[in-house]
């Protein structure tokens, strides 16, 4: 099954519905592929039943479906995967404030968790580095906090995900597989310190 690039939510009762950290979780499951409920419930460490409940709730209002069953020892297993990559609300849901804002901040806690396991699950050879030389690692992990208008930053992250595309249509047959993960959003206030007064001040501290 080929998904959509991007899914529009497009009423209210839709986007509450994807709020739902539990079932925001589970949608970024079934955007990776396709899984049953029993599976999804032992990855959450969930009763089926609940699992159940939640995917017949992202089923009813279109964000997931059935792409294929399966009879096992007498009972009919349903495979589900979602129907897009991304998701987002139609401009008609922009006013509705607070939903916007959970249903984002759900998403980007889901997007962290999950890349959390998977560097876990990563085999060593990821982590280890072939040179001194950056330019040569096939690896990264940054953070970075940036100064400037809303206006700048959203005009900088359209030339980022350009690059993404990009990097997309670069994959190769007999390649390695490779995961990048990405998330940017205001804040209220800075948590690196690059004042040189207070490096040394620090460093003054650590020699004590």
């Amino acid at each position: 099954m080929k998904l959509q690039p991007v899914y529009i939510i497009q009423d209210l009762e839709q986007l509450k519905t994807v709020s739902d950290p539990l079932r925001a979780k589970v949608l970024l499951y079934l955007i990776e592929k396709a899984y049953t409920g029993q599976q999804l419930a032992k990855l959450l460490g969930m009763a089926r039943a609940k699992v159940h409940y939640h995917l017949n709730e992202l089923e009813k209002h279109g964000f997931i479906l059935v792409i294929r069953t399966e009879l096992k020892n007498g009972i009919l297993q349903k495979f589900y995967r979602a129907v897009a990559r991304g998701f987002v609300p139609s401009e008609e849901l922009l006013p509705y404030v607070s939903e916007v804002e959970n249903y984002y901040r759900e998403t980007t806690l889901n997007v962290l968790g999950r890349a959390r396991l998977r560097a876990i699950a990563a085999p060593e050879e990821a982590f280890q580095i072939p040179s001194p030389d950056r330019a040569q690692w096939h690896r990264m992990a940054t953070q970075l906090e940036v100064k400037m208008s809303k206006e700048k930053f959203a005009e900088w992250l359209s030339k980022f995900r350009s690059l993404i595309f990009e990097l997309d249509q670069q994959q190769e047959e007999n390649g390695e597989w490779f995961y990048l993960t990405t998330v940017g959003f205001q804040i209220n206030e800075p948590s690196f310190v690059w004042d040189e007064e207070t490096e040394v001040e620090v460093d003054e501290e650590e020699e004590r």
